[in-house]
């Protein structure tokens, strides 16, 4: 019997081992495509513009036109790295769910103007563990995008079961998506999916009906 029982636990300590390289391999994919699609491509950008910028400097006009946008530039693949590193070391640290969201939502109000409601209703320990790290992902990335890009006042955030699963979502009152919404950069947005297609979920991003303002939406179905 004692031997039956340690065999299982040391199953099942393999399996959780096994999880946890399946999980940082993921990580690694992730953060290696937003290093791509993100970074990359604005330091392409930079090294194009700064060998233009000798070009202009007999002009004083335009250089200084070039070197504002070069600044600018700049300081966004500045924050992005910042965003990159602090998202690789994000881990749940012993927390619940619960506890990270608040602590998020509480990181996200002091660096904005924009006032956050957090009405989460999920049961504590409902979600596999391997889950609660991508939702808690996902929601930080989409209000990231709600502080950078929406220009919103109120933005709610939304847990709750359903009958078959779980629904997250995220809502803000802010300016709307672009009409030409892009698939990766700097919304975001193909790792948000990819984020909830490691965890079997659905994820819309959607203009809100009847009024400015943007859904993030995120369902699953229990395993």
């Amino acid at each position: 019997d004692i031997a039956r029982r340690l065999g299982e636990v040391l199953q099942a300590f393999a399996e959780e081992r096994r999880l946890r390289r399946r999980e940082l391999s993921a990580e690694r994919g992730v953060l290696a495509r937003e290093l791509h699609d993100s970074v990359a491509q604005q330091l392409g950008y930079l090294q194009i513009r700064s060998a233009r910028l000798h070009s202009v400097l007999g002009d004083p006009k335009q250089a200084e036109v070039m070197l504002d946008d070069l600044r600018d530039t700049l300081r966004g693949v500045h924050r992005q790295v910042r965003e990159l590193i602090s998202s690789s070391r994000l881990t749940m640290d012993g927390r619940t769910l619960r506890q990270a969201l608040e602590a998020s939502v509480e990181e996200f109000a002091r660096s904005s103007r924009c006032v956050f409601s957090l009405d989460n209703r999920l049961p504590g320990n409902c979600l596999p563990v391997d889950s609660e790290l991508q939702v808690l992902q996902i929601v930080r990335e989409a209000l990231a995008n709600v502080v950078r890009h929406s220009h919103a006042r109120q933005v709610h955030i939304r847990l709750w079961p359903t009958a078959s699963g779980w629904e997250v979502e995220v809502c803000d009152d802010g300016i709307g998506l672009p009409g030409d919404l892009p698939d990766s950069g700097h919304f975001g947005l193909s790792i948000m999916r990819e984020r909830a297609a490691a965890i079997d979920a659905e994820l819309s991003v959607e203009a809100l009906q009847n009024r400015s303002g943007t859904r993030v939406h995120l369902r699953w179905s229990r395993p």
